[in-house]
């Protein structure tokens, strides 16, 4: 047997954008996955047939009735891009497969809660695009609530425009290249006390991640208010030391300057504003998993989130 990845570069909802296939040493597919990019998948088994035609359909999938290509003749399209891959990955691939066919019906949140600078967000990203969820930054809401109040020179500590503003916010068009920008998130801390403002957010907040087929959402109370029976949740964190390194080198890295003393010091007033407020402070849910990132790089905080939700997820299989 011959197992090999494709990635197939298009933007066709109706199309496969990841695929995975076991090739038979006649050059036919044995077995088939597919991942569309509104979560939901597709897979083929072969059968008696030596053609291929007789395939156990599932979702839509079929195996193709002419003999695999190969890798570099596929990888000549610019369209694709293909690499082999070993058995062991095919098989992964297909558990997933099976589990994702098992639980489209149901939705799946992962809950994503910790301090600034931690890497949640790059964390998050990178969990929605593995398992296929939605996704949302929460605290890019509450920087649209504050952009919002800059935009029409009011007041960051009037509540009735807050209010006007939270109300309005449309979760589809959060534009995190002008959201992104400091001084909004400074804005956006002094708006978040507002419990008023953090009750309309939430309610949105709660129908996003109702979506199917399911949704990763990152922020401060994501665990213990906004999704408190979420499948998984997960508390990043680091030390304000590390953190306040990551920021400067992010800073560096695009050509600016800054002073590490004075961002440690803003990191330190954040967090002791977020977790000292009245309402919904940042803190981890009691049945969180804590994930410490100070010492470690991204994709290893990325494999050691994804080995937790595996294993609830191969349990709830069980279930």
């Amino acid at each position: 047997m011959k197992y090999v990845y494709v990635h197939w570069k298009h933007e066709k909802a109706e199309e496969p954008s990841h695929l995975w296939y076991e090739i038979a040493d006649d050059k036919f597919q044995n077995r088939t996955i597919e991942f569309y990019a509104d979560g939901s998948v597709g897979f083929a088994v072969r059968s008696e047939a030596t053609d291929g035609s007789d395939d156990l359909e599932i979702g839509g999938t079929t195996n193709s009735t002419e003999g695999f290509p190969d890798v570099e003749e596929i990888n000549s399209d610019k369209e694709f891009e293909a690499l082999e891959i070993t058995a062991a990955e095919f098989d992964q691939q297909w558990r997933k497969a099976l589990a994702s066919r098992r639980h489209m019906t149901r939705l799946l949140t992962i809950a994503i809660d910790g301090p600034a600078g931690a890497g949640k967000g790059t964390l998050a990203r990178r969990l929605a695009d593995h398992y296929r969820l939605n996704l949302l930054d929460t605290g890019l809401t509450y920087r649209a609530v504050a952009y919002a109040l800059i935009q029409h020179a009011l007041p960051l500590d009037n509540v009735s425009a807050a209010e006007t503003a939270a109300r309005q916010v449309d979760l589809a068009k959060l534009d995190r290249s002008v959201l992104s920008a400091h001084a909004v998130g400074e804005a956006a801390s002094k708006v978040a006390v507002f419990p008023t403002v953090r009750r309309i957010l939430v309610e949105k907040q709660r129908a996003f991640a109702t979506t199917p087929p399911g949704a990763v959402l990152d922020g401060r109370d994501i665990g213990t208010v906004v999704c408190p029976d979420a499948d998984i949740k997960l508390y990043v964190t680091a030390s304000a030391e590390v953190r306040a390194r990551r920021r400067l080198a992010e800073i560096e890295s695009i050509g600016g300057t800054a002073d590490f003393t004075e961002i440690l010091a803003d990191i330190v007033r954040r967090d002791e504003r977020d977790m000292g407020r009245a309402d919904s402070p940042l803190k981890p849910a009691a049945d969180a998993h804590l994930l410490d990132t100070s010492e470690m790089a991204i994709e290893a905080a990325f494999l050691a989130a994804m080995a937790i939700i595996d294993d609830v997820l191969a349990k709830r299989d069980k279930a």
